[in-house]
């Protein structure tokens, strides 16, 4: 007897039980993707149910539909060791074909097999690529002065260093390598460089890498520059910083993983990265606050043209999983997380503080690399 020895050989066992059950009972070979067959013998199946059979069909079933979507589209099994059935994860969405085929069972009129494995593909299909336009975006938000730093800097580095985030004034900036990612603009790299630190800006836009390159002139700065997308660092050297401070950024990404990815393969053992990201539910919702958005990871959200969100980009949908857990995953350990403050239940309904009084919109995470 074959001993099982994790939850994916499970899966596969179960799918294997389905083509032998439809080869005993129904005399029908399903093989790996024999769709129509495996939904004719669910109907047929559907006429004569105990509920004990029911879990068992939806269990063999299930995983074979589970094992063609992973061979046909790389989807992935997740949440095998929860108390619910399993979900497989197609690009950025979550669903469960072993419901999915319960429901087939149990309600008449539910989806076909053949409707899910469609449904299927088109989540697996690929989306174009919004960097270019998000990239024109940026060049264009850069002479608003919402997004660029001022030529004002604080004149001593300890003034420089006390207008930093509280979590890098406490780590100490002075003589360390520090890299500003996706924080052009010509506010954190100066401001840094100011309180000594010695300083890489990347950012996708030529535009808002001008500002720095303004500021630093100015004042007679240090600074390097690259032109780069944030999940893409690999003009810079392994190991090298001691310190990464992102600003929001990853919400114009479709991969989080692949940002933590290279900050983790830039920042030296021991290093501290500080990012903030956009909350998954205000990129959820609309202008009247209710979540219109399902929660699918790197889904492309429509070009913004005003509101909470910045007018004319792209965004990506970024889960908590991503955003934290993912981090966890790429050999960071969290120190510390919180929601900056940006409510205000004075504000007019409608304004950015007021809806930050319902959602908030940002979190920052505090990480050391392991």
């Amino acid at each position: 007897m074959q001993v099982v020895t994790n939850y994916i050989d499970q899966l596969e066992a179960l799918a294997a039980a389905a083509e032998s059950h439809a080869q005993r009972e129904h005399g029908v070979a399903v093989g790996l993707d024999n769709v129509a067959a495996a939904d004719r013998i669910l109907h047929a199946e559907s006429q004569r149910l105990d509920p004990q059979r029911v879990e068992m069909l939806s269990a063999w079933y299930g995983a074979w539909l589970g094992r063609l979507a992973m061979r046909l589209w790389k989807a992935r099994w997740i949440g095998l060791s929860e108390f619910a059935a399993p979900r497989l994860q197609i690009q950025g969405v979550v669903a469960s074909p072993i419901d999915a085929v319960r429901r087939r069972l149990l309600q008449p009129g539910s989806p076909t097999l053949a409707a899910v494995v469609r449904q299927f593909e088109s989540w697996a299909r690929p989306t174009e690529p919004a960097a270019l336009a998000n990239r024109e975006a940026w060049d264009r938000l850069a002479d608003d002065a919402q997004f660029a730093g001022t030529e004002y800097l604080p004149e001593s580095p300890s003034a420089a260093l006390a207008a930093l985030d509280e979590w890098i004034c406490r780590e100490g900036v002075h003589g360390k390598p520090v890299l500003c990612l996706g924080a052009g603009g010509g506010r954190h790299g100066p401001l840094l460089a100011r309180a000594g630190a010695i300083v890489t800006v990347v950012d996708f836009s030529e535009r808002q890498l001008d500002h720095d390159r303004r500021v630093a002139s100015i004042h007679g700065l240090a600074l390097k520059i690259v032109r780069a997308s944030i999940d893409d660092l690999g003009t810079l050297a392994a190991s090298s910083y001691d310190l990464v401070l992102q600003p929001v950024s990853a919400c114009y990404v479709p991969d989080v993983g692949r940002i933590y990815a290279e900050v983790a393969r830039v920042i030296r053992p021991g290093g501290l990265y500080v990012v903030q990201h956009k909350q998954p539910g205000s990129l959820q919702a609309g202008r009247d606050y209710r979540i219109e958005q399902p929660m699918i990871e790197g889904l492309a959200l429509d070009p913004a043209e005003a509101g909470h969100r910045e007018p004319g980009t792209t965004e990506y949908l970024h889960s908590l999983d991503a955003l934290l857990g993912g981090m966890c995953r790429a050999g960071f350990v969290l120190e510390d997380v919180v929601e900056p403050p940006r409510a205000d239940a004075l504000a007019p309904a409608g304004s950015p503080g007021h809806r930050a009084w319902f959602l908030p919109p940002y979190v920052k995470l505090k990480a050391r690399r392991r």
